[in-house]
């Protein structure tokens, strides 16, 4: 009996048959293709990939610098002496009734 020739089984019989070349050495990408290359070419590419992302750290880095510097720009002087001024008073207002607040935690009778 003979076997039918189906189209395509002669692309999908030389498609094994390359995959089988490739599979012969570890790292092999394409027929005729050396190990050695794919291994340099995936490490220029890792070089590459990690170039990139430094230099993109570094600018989100003086990114993130210059709006800092935006900000600090745009707090007005009179902004800060009023936050100063207030933070002073809360101070004051603390340590001025601190040791009556001991007094009255030490007079008042615990209940339990």
């Amino acid at each position: 009996m003979a076997v039918k020739n189906r189209p395509g089984a002669a692309k999908q019989a030389l498609a094994q048959q390359r995959a089988e070349v490739r599979r012969s050495a570890p790292g092999k990408r394409f027929v005729g293709d050396a190990a050695a290359q794919s291994r340099e070419a995936r490490e220029a590419e890792r070089d590459r990939v990690e170039q990139l992302a430094a230099e993109d750290a570094i600018e989100r880095a003086e990114t993130a610098e210059r709006e800092r510097l935006e900000e600090i720009h745009e707090e007005a002087l009179s902004d800060i002496l009023s936050d100063l001024v207030r933070d002073t008073w809360q101070l004051a207002r603390t340590l001025v009734s601190a040791p009556f607040r001991i007094v009255r935690a030490i007079r008042t009778p615990r209940t339990a």
